[in-house]
């Protein structure tokens, strides 16, 4: 008899357990909800040559079926800081497109716009160029095809550079614009023999400077080399640019 009371006071324990653990863990369940959609209307990638309109063609957010309203950013350049999308200052642009529900959660897409002038390499060497990088010491192709480096036009015969080593650590590597070797302007005294003077470049993240050299244009091929050498270990980098043409 006694076993049969120790019995069913043992069930009568597990069974309040068991209610008051479901209690506990459906006391505070979250609703669900859906977050915002954002869809660009038109490319991510915008390419647009200086001195043109840029007419942003916008974004589409919705929560399931409901379209919502959309807010649109535009930031300052990334190399040179003009402000908005300024198509007279060649640049990489950021258009950002965010929106929120109504529990406020939120999301974001973003469109890139860049801004350049193409030069004949003849004449002018600006331009938006794709770049092909290797490293010392064994100079393999480590970095290929990076977007985009630009070379603009300052004065009569000047140029600036966003990337001395060719964009290895800022696109390369993905560290970002603090690593790009900025600021070298390129002289050109005479481009049909590839008589350049270049000044120094750094990296605004580091200090460390960047020399360019052996700086030659292929106008046939589009198509720009050098060599950039870093106060820094293994710091020779070999590049090679080609020019988009659009």
């Amino acid at each position: 008899m006694k076993r049969i009371q120790y019995l069913y006071i043992l069930m009568i324990f597990i069974s309040g357990t068991i209610a008051s653990c479901t209690t506990d863990s459906t006391g505070n369940v979250s609703e669900v909800t859906t977050y915002p959609i954002i869809t660009l209307t038109g490319d991510p990638v915008v390419l647009v040559t200086q001195g043109d309109t840029y007419t942003d063609e916008g974004a589409v957010s919705t929560v399931g079926s409901d379209v919502i309203d959309t807010e649109t950013s535009f930031s300052s350049g990334t190399y040179f800081s003009a402000p908005g999308v300024d198509t007279n200052s060649p640049d990489q642009y950021l258009v950002t497109y965010a929106a929120e529900n109504a529990d406020g959660f939120a999301g974001t897409n973003s469109r890139t716009v860049w801004v350049a002038n193409t030069g004949d390499l003849v004449n002018s060497i600006e331009g938006l160029y794709t770049s092909d990088v290797q490293r010392a010491p064994d100079f393999v192709a480590t970095t290929n095809d990076l977007k985009y480096v630009i070379i603009s036009k300052t004065g009569t015969n000047t140029y600036e550079i966003t990337h001395a080593i060719g964009g290895y650590y800022d696109m390369g590597r993905a560290y970002g614009p603090g690593y790009a070797a900025r600021g070298a302007i390129i002289t050109a005294n005479d481009i049909a023999s590839n008589d350049f003077s270049i000044s120094q470049a750094v990296f605004p993240i580091w200090g460390n400077t960047v020399d360019i050299i052996d700086f030659k244009v292929d106008a046939a091929a589009k198509a720009i080399t050098f060599q950039g050498n870093g106060n820094f270990a293994n710091g020779t980098f070999k590049v090679q640019l080609k020019q988009v043409q659009f």
